[in-house]
C-alpha cells in the first residue's frame, strides 16, 4: 500500500469517526491525571479534545502504554496545577498513546466552559 493510500485510508477513518459522535469536540490542550479506581496507580496525561460527554486523552508519544481499567478517574488541572475536577470516566477505546472516554457523568455548560477556555497569564 502506497502513503498517499494509507494516509487517505487514515483520514476517511477520523471522518466516520467524528461523524459518528453525538456532539463536537472541542480543542483542550489540558493537563491531568487518571487515577484507577482501587487507587493503586496514576499517570499524567494530556487532555487533546473533549465534549461534555467524553474526550481524548494522551500518554505521550513514545510513553509506555498501561493497560487502563474500564473505568477511572481522570483529574483535571487547572491554573497552577491545581485540580480544578475530577471526573468518572469509562475508556472507549485505546490506540497506542491515545485513548477516547466517555464522562460517566455529562458535563454541564459551565464546567464544560470552564474546562475548554484558554486560560490567560495576569497582566
Amino acid at each position: 500500500m502506497s502513503r498517499f493510500t494509507s494516509k487517505l485510508q487514515a483520514g476517511f477513518k477520523w471522518v466516520q469517526m467524528e461523524m459518528r459522535r453525538s456532539e463536537p469536540r472541542v480543542q483542550a490542550y489540558r493537563p491531568g491525571r487518571i487515577v484507577w479506581p482501587d487507587l493503586s496507580a496514576s499517570r499524567d496525561i494530556s487532555i487533546l479534545d473533549m465534549s461534555p460527554s467524553g474526550a481524548k486523552l494522551t500518554f505521550g508519544e513514545g510513553a509506555l502504554q498501561p493497560d487502563l481499567p474500564r473505568e477511572f478517574f481522570l483529574f483535571v488541572h487547572g491554573r497552577g496545577g491545581s485540580v480544578s475536577m475530577r471526573l468518572v470516566c469509562e475508556r472507549r477505546w485505546q490506540h497506542d498513546e491515545l485513548v477516547g472516554v466517555r464522562f460517566v457523568q455529562r458535563l454541564d455548560d459551565a464546567d464544560f466552559e470552564r474546562m475548554v477556555a484558554t486560560e490567560t497569564a495576569p497582566h
